[in-house]
Order: C-alpha cells, then sequence, then structure tokens
C-alpha cells in the first residue's frame, strides 16, 4: 500500500467527520491512525479551522471543511483523468 500524504490523511478524517460529530476513537479507525497521529492531524485541522470539537468530546466539520473536502475531491478527480 503507498504513503499517504498529509492531504489526503486530512480528507479522510474530514470524511470520517463528515457523516455527523464523531467521537475521536471512530476518527481514529476509520482514517486508520493511531492515537497520537489522530491527535496531531486533529489540533493542526483546528487551527485551520477545518474542524471544530463540541463540548461533548466530538468532533464537527466546519464550512472551510467541507470547502477543502469539495476541492480535495475536484483535484483527485482532475488528476485521475
Amino acid at each position: 500500500m503507498a504513503r499517504r500524504s498529509p492531504i489526503d490523511i486530512i480528507a479522510v478524517i474530514i470524511i470520517a467527520v463528515r457523516s455527523g460529530n464523531r467521537k475521536r476513537t471512530h476518527i481514529m479507525y476509520e482514517a486508520n491512525l493511531n492515537w497520537s497521529q489522530l491527535n496531531a492531524y486533529l489540533d493542526y485541522m483546528k487551527e485551520k479551522g477545518l474542524i471544530d470539537y463540541n463540548d461533548d468530546g466530538s468532533v464537527s466539520i466546519t464550512n472551510k471543511g467541507i470547502t477543502f473536502l469539495e476541492l480535495y475531491q475536484k483535484l483527485v478527480q482532475i488528476l485521475s483523468d
């Protein structure tokens, strides 16, 4: 299996969160990351405004995160043609 780029991993995390507010453990398994990797990515994504943390500890996607995912998917489509 090829190594994933950080942008690919961020997209996978956003896809995992997109279905609704998600707990970190669920995101960790869906994104196939270990706990420290997940927290590093989530902190970075929070800093960039792609996600928010909720009072119950779950993670939700922001409008900026949705825009990122849309642009990422368009880029993947362009590169696959």
